[in-house]
């Protein structure tokens, strides 16, 4: 059988989880979330693991999770954590296992999801509202690069039901398989 994962890649609140329980669902692959899986290893929650190992523990393991979700499944949808493509070397590792989908808001839409949500995201939390686009602006700013790396970009806002049809029929054209 030849390996079929995709990987779901972008910034926190942009819908990765959902949207990639759907498109799992759409292409019967099984979903799996870094996040989750992280938060069930370790009984913590993301911000729990920050707080109290810091960040460069917590990429480390989230590095080690992707590295065994993919050791273990040759077919998946993998949703990542927010930063986890920008940490060590893990778009590189991603590209050569799968395709990489990346889904992609601007600074304002995102802001506008998040909002009211800050203390549940580390790398957030406790920003002011007001500056909280700005923040996010100048996160995205230095992700890009990573994040462009991705076999398809997608714009995630209104990801219906033939959008999502789209993704599908984009991966499996990367696969070299027909729709």
């Amino acid at each position: 059988m030849e390996d079929r994962r995709v990987f779901v890649v972008g910034y926190m609140g942009v819908g990765k989880s959902s949207s990639g329980r759907r498109l799992a669902s759409l292409m019967g692959l099984p979903f799996m979330d870094t996040d989750t899986e992280l938060r069930e290893r370790h009984q913590a929650s993301i911000p729990d693991m920050f707080e109290q190992m810091g960040e460069a523990w917590f990429r480390e393991q989230e590095q080690r999770v992707l590295e065994q979700l993919v050791e273990s499944h040759r077919a998946a949808l993998i949703s990542t954590g927010g930063g986890l493509a920008c940490h060590l070397g893990n778009m590189a590792f991603m590209r050569s296992h799968g395709t990489v989908v990346y889904l992609k808001m601007t600074a304002a839409q995102l802001a506008q999801r998040l909002r009211g949500k800050t203390d549940e995201r580390p790398l957030i939390a406790g920003v002011d509202p007001e500056e909280l686009e700005e923040v996010i602006s100048q996160h995205l700013e230095q992700r890009e690069k990573h994040y462009s790396q991705a076999h398809i970009t997608v714009d995630a806002e209104n990801l219906d039901s033939e959008r999502m049809n789209s993704i599908r029929n984009l991966i499996e054209g990367n696969w070299g398989v027909s729709p």
